[in-house]
């Protein structure tokens, strides 16, 4: 043994204590652990909050400039790909700049890496173009296709039946109470029109909040059904502001206008 710079006998640590030391910082790791976790999601969902207001500026430019009516709804022009490709809401908040990462949560900022459900993604991964047809909203060709985490209201398209029945409304003049009108949200694919139901007859529940189930024939509302900020999605609203919303509450918002109102009766997760 050597001496240190007093002249005292410097003492290794034996086995047992290293030990202690490797458990006590094991222990501290499993503690700060969840709380790094949750300090994490937090600041996932406040981004994602700041880039729905983003969306909807983009949109409330939109229909300002065009005196207040609501965009077309053009899913597939393969003679003519930049219809399809300019008209929907990626196209014309790209037109705002709003593009790429602005159209991404970051809780789900991977686009789906495989195409068993023609690019449908879920609470943890974006949707991607990538595996639909070209000419499309959401692939021109096949180099250049669009990835994002939201979907849209799709009530909220010219003659998108956002009006009581047998009523087509193209403005945004017929929106009432437009803070809790949906336009932007967490979703699985680029749009959803849920089926409304009634308290008594309510909309079916999908077998996990994960988006496992989802495919090309389930319930419209399944898509934004997502456990992807705890058993919550965020939602941008006609007003231009966005919150939270728990998932068993996405049916007390007015998706349209003669929507009724009520909780879901969701799976554990």
């Amino acid at each position: 043994m050597g001496r240190n710079s007093f002249g005292c006998r410097a003492r290794a640590f034996t086995l047992t204590e290293l030990l202690i030391v490797v458990g006590l910082i094991g222990l501290l790791a499993s503690l700060l652990l969840p709380v790094l976790v949750k300090a994490r999601a937090a600041a996932n969902g406040a981004v994602c909050l700041t880039r729905l207001r983003q969306m909807g500026t983009a949109w409330a430019m939109y229909t300002a400039e065009h005196k207040g009516r609501l965009m077309e709804y053009i899913w597939f022009s393969p003679t003519t790909p930049d219809v399809a490709w300019n008209g929907y809401w990626p196209g014309v908040l790209d037109a705002y700049k709003v593009r790429g990462e602005a159209i991404l949560c970051p809780s789900a900022s991977e686009p789906i890496p495989h195409g068993q459900n023609k690019g449908y993604g879920n609470a943890a991964y974006a949707w991607t173009g990538k595996y639909l047809s070209s000419g499309t909203v959401v692939r021109f060709n096949a180099a250049t296709y669009r990835e994002s985490s939201y979907g849209y209201n799709r009530y909220l398209v010219a003659g998108g039946n956002f009006g009581a029945p047998w009523k087509q409304v193209d403005r945004i003049s017929a929106l009432n109470n437009p803070s809790n009108v949906p336009v932007f949200f967490d979703a699985a694919a680029i749009d959803a029109r849920p089926v409304n139901g009634s308290p008594a007859s309510p909309a079916e529940p999908p077998p996990d909040l994960r988006g496992q189930g989802i495919t090309l024939g389930s319930p419209e509302h399944w898509k934004f059904l997502l456990a992807r900020h705890g058993r919550a999605v965020n939602v941008g609203m006609a007003d231009g502001s966005a919150r939270r919303v728990p998932l068993e509450e996405t049916y007390l918002l007015g998706w349209k206008a003669d929507w009724v109102e009520y909780r879901l009766q969701l799976p554990a997760y």
